[in-house]
């Protein structure tokens, strides 16, 4: 049985990053359990229950907040998440253990995970063991361009689709997609490690950021992503839809 170390506390403004922060902290094996909530409920709020704390900054703190967090990292593990990069300096400053912004990808979140794991090191000798029976799986995909090639981190991929002799890979961000020369079939099985499933003859999706399932009159489901985005889940891909159900 693994045992989990961090109790996170969440107080982030961005609706979708929160979201974001929600699903890749419900997934890591070393968090027991998070509560999200606003900065502006700080004040409120008992943290001494917490070990990590994930706090956005919209602007430079007043002396009254800055206090406040200094004393919270000297507490728990403080992680700074703010657009502004001249904030990155401060978060340091006061003792945060990283630093993120909103725009951050799902592989940048993961490797902040990773910092605040190795800094317990009962989460890191607990990591090192898990790592030890994993099997061994690629990080990214090689995606050649004209002129260059590309390290596509698969955390960072949400849906995919397939577009003739070619997939587009999207992300959540929903930047514009990137062209990648590979069949459905092959990215399917490449990808099925990672939690990837097969929604639609041209679309693969990441199971954990399907966040609502839609009947329809012709019996196929409307699938409903935690970034927004909307897609088609065929009835002919009926094992997936019960993965999902099974797994909800």
């Amino acid at each position: 049985m693994f045992t989990a170390y961090f109790n996170a506390l969440t107080l982030v403004n961005d609706e979708e990053f929160n979201a974001l922060l929600d699903i890749q902290l419900d997934g890591n094996r070393h968090f027991y359990s998070h509560t999200s909530t606003t900065l502006e409920q700080l004040d409120k709020l008992d943290t001494s229950q917490f070990n990590v704390i994930l706090l956005q900054l919209s602007e430079a703190p007043q002396p009254t907040l800055l206090i406040q967090l200094v004393d919270l990292s000297k507490n728990a593990k403080l992680v700074i998440i703010a657009d502004d990069p001249k904030l990155a300096t401060l978060a340091f400053e006061i003792g945060a253990v990283d630093f993120i912004t909103t725009h951050s990808p799902i592989s940048r979140l993961n490797k902040c995970f990773e910092k605040l794991i190795h800094l317990c090191p009962l989460a890191s000798a607990m990591e090192q063991a898990h790592q030890l029976t994993k099997p061994l799986l690629n990080s990214h995909l090689i995606v050649k361009d004209v002129g260059k090639v590309r390290l596509i981190e698969i955390d960072d991929i949400i849906w995919i689709n397939g577009a003739g002799n070619y997939v587009e890979l999207h992300f959540w961000q929903q930047d514009a997609a990137v062209l990648h020369r590979e069949t459905m079939k092959n990215i399917e099985q490449q990808l099925a490690p990672a939690g990837f499933i097969r929604v639609h003859r041209s679309t693969l999706v990441k199971q954990a950021v399907i966040s609502e399932l839609t009947a329809t009159d012709s019996g196929d489901y409307k699938l409903k992503l935690k970034n927004g985005v909307q897609l088609n889940l065929s009835r002919r891909y009926k094992n997936s839809l019960a993965t999902i159900l099974q797994t909800a």
